[in-house]
């Protein structure tokens, strides 16, 4: 029952309104330490306040929308050539000799691992202007015999080199990482066969099957088909958070394209291996890591300062080094390696503009 609340002033139309849009009266308006208690123009107040709380809440709500975001497909380009090749009889794969042709043509599928001597690499962070600044400086401290400016001089070199080396190795561990994403073993169809065989021997036309749990071993294209032939109608669930920092699983219908080292969640369909190797989505990523090596723009501005600070020590160096020489001819101010000494404070002075490198 829905109760009724008359004013002393209210007319009937006030009431008749109230009475339909008024929300049903909470315990505390029901009971007399809220509402029976109250004069019936209070009550009437108190109810109209809770009405305005009910529309707000409404309002609030209708205001809050979950924004959906749509996934867009990326599409690889593939040339006429590599098209062409394609067109494997899913249920007869490649044969032998037609893999061997395209291994030869396409390389293996792996990742590249181009090792350096790490002595060598090492011995790398002795080289360049600032570099040989500070060896200058430390031959120096040597000569004169100041042996505590040798041995600090010494450990910034050190440093120095120590801190170029780790943060080299660390973006060599973020290629390793990459590679160990990538799957081993894979089933594929081979000559009439359904065969189980190492990733680096996929080829482009390859038909490979991709079930629940699979680590994908090559770029391919689903068929839309399981593994025995027959048509499938769900959807692959595929997992590429580590390629494209998506956080939940992306769906996948025949003729969309799957990338190497993406995980399949959910699903079962048979794949025509598109592109393998370095050629691959995350190949390429993988080699624009190894192949980078031009130096960010702070290096660059840091090369700069230094090689200016270089011209100019080595100016003052000359012009001090001459002086003292000339001036102080016979004198004990006048020794060579007094003079170097001297010198020595001003090659120490520019050493800090060279730490990090």
């Amino acid at each position: 029952q829905s109760q009724t609340i008359h004013s002393p002033t209210a007319t009937p139309t006030t009431a008749a309104s109230t009475t339909a849009t008024a929300p049903p009266p909470t315990d505390e308006i029901k009971g007399g330490v809220g509402g029976g208690d109250l004069p019936p123009a209070q009550q009437q107040q108190q109810q109209q306040q809770q009405q305005g709380s009910y529309s707000n809440g409404k309002a609030k709500g209708k205001a809050l929308q979950v924004e959906e975001t749509e996934h867009h497909e990326h599409k690889d380009e593939i040339s006429p050539e590599l098209e062409a090749l394609l067109h494997t009889d899913p249920m007869h794969g490649l044969d032998d000799e037609e893999v061997q042709k395209r291994l030869a043509d396409f390389g293996p599928n792996e990742l590249k691992e181009n090792k350096k001597n790490p002595i060598l690499k090492f011995l790398g962070y002795f080289t360049g202007a600032i570099a040989y600044l500070i060896e200058v400086a430390c031959i120096i401290s040597a000569v004169v015999g100041d042996w505590l400016d040798f041995g600090i001089i010494l450990a910034l070199l050190l440093v120095n080199a120590c801190i170029g080396f780790i943060e080299e190795a660390k973006a060599e561990s973020a290629l390793d990482a990459l590679r160990q994403t990538l799957a081993l073993k894979t089933r594929c169809w081979r000559n009439g066969h359904l065969v189980e065989l190492d990733t680096n021997a996929l080829v482009p036309g390859d038909v490979i099957v991709l079930r629940l749990g699979d680590i994908i071993p090559a770029d391919g294209r689903l068929l839309g088909i399981g593994a025995t032939g027959e048509a499938t109608e769900g959807d692959l669930l595929i997992d590429q958070s580590a390629l494209t920092g998506e956080s939940l699983p992306v769906s996948k219908k025949k003729g969309d394209v799957v990338y190497s080292s993406s995980i399949v969640k959910q699903g079962q369909q048979m794949a025509v291996v598109t592109k393998t190797g370095i050629n691959t989505f995350i190949g390429r990523a993988a080699n624009l890591i190894s192949i980078t090596t031009e130096e960010g723009h702070f290096q660059k501005i840091i090369n700069r300062i230094g090689n200016f600070l270089i011209l100019i020590t080595v100016v003052l160096v000359g012009i001090i080094l001459i002086y003292q020489l000339v001036h102080f001819r016979g004198k004990e101010e006048g020794k060579f390696l007094t003079v170097l000494g001297k010198v020595l404070v001003l090659t120490v002075a520019a050493i800090p503009v060279g730490l990090p490198t």
